[in-house]
């Protein structure tokens, strides 16, 4: 955690290029029974496992383009293809002694509630947008899901560097409900989140396709939609099932796929149903908890 918080957006993108990815304490947990048995597992349960953490994700690919061959031409913009090329003992040579970021001396409890539940969150989207992607019958949904996954990732680190500058917002836009997040985050942080994300993905060098994906600016193209209608409903259902932001993301879910938005709506219900069943990696109540309140 920072002693003395950054201004400026190029600080906080020199910072985050430099530190540390930690991922999740139940992340570890589930490596190690996984390695306990590397016999008998094959790349696909290893990218499910990945797929349930943005953090775990991120050092993957942060991986694959620092050690990226000079003829290699083409990203690699799937975690599925990565593990191609290293692995199942490749992966638990190169990842298995990552730090988890609970075990950390300055983490506090504000720090892992952020932490979390950003993370819940980008795991409830990665599997909106999956869905979505899916019903288009896109060629490569694998790449907008893990966009989904990591779009934002800079929020969680921003937790981890900065907990008291993100519950400052946080309140900030609670007690005030008509003020513009971007704005209370230029206030703040002295940039938006969004730049610090952007940044850090050209630092990093990371696939220009998923930087292309997670970039608002280009909302109008399809599969950018649903990288940012996949995050925004995650993001409003946070705030109950009853949200009208929520309730507008569905009406424009239905407009784009021609469908009723009941429909559109079981569709969701169904997605955090199953995104439930893996609270336990984040330790946060899931948005499904939700639907009890209202129903």
């Amino acid at each position: 955690m920072l002693s003395k918080p950054f201004t400026d957006l190029s600080q906080w993108i020199s910072y985050f290029a430099e530190q540390p990815t930690p991922i999740l304490a139940h992340t570890h947990i589930e490596m190690r029974g996984y390695h306990a048995r590397i016999d008998e597992i094959g790349l696909h349960e290893i990218g499910e496992l990945i797929r349930h953490d943005p953090l775990l994700t991120l050092n993957i690919l942060r991986h694959q383009e620092e050690h990226r061959h000079t003829r290699q031409t083409t990203d690699v913009t799937t975690i599925e293809r990565v593990l191609l090329m290293i692995g199942v003992v490749g992966f638990f040579r190169l990842f298995g002694s990552l730090p988890c970021l609970e075990n950390q001396s300055e983490t506090q409890k504000v720090t892992l509630y952020g932490a979390h539940r950003t993370c819940a969150r980008s795991y409830l989207a990665s599997l909106l947008a999956e869905r979505m992607s899916n019903y288009r019958r896109d060629i490569e949904p694998k790449e907008v899901m893990t966009a989904a996954l990591l779009h934002d990732t800079a929020e969680t680190l921003l937790w981890l560097a900065a907990p008291r500058q993100m519950m400052q917002i946080q309140e900030t836009l609670r007690s005030n409900p008509s003020l513009r997040s971007q704005d209370v985050q230029i206030k703040v942080l002295g940039c938006k989140i969004n730049q610090i994300q952007q940044g850090l993905v050209e630092k990093w060098h990371l696939p220009r396709t998923l930087l292309h994906l997670i970039d608002d600016h280009y909302a109008d193209e399809p599969r950018v939609k649903i990288v940012h209608l996949a995050t925004s409903m995650a993001r409003h259902l946070e705030k109950g099932w009853d949200s009208p932001y929520f309730r507008e993301d569905m009406h424009e879910v239905a407009l784009i796929f021609n469908q009723d938005p009941y429909l559109v709506y079981e569709q969701v219900r169904d997605v955090a149903l199953k995104a439930a069943q893996d609270w336990a990696w984040y330790d946060e109540q899931p948005a499904a908890a939700l639907l009890i309140r209202q129903d």
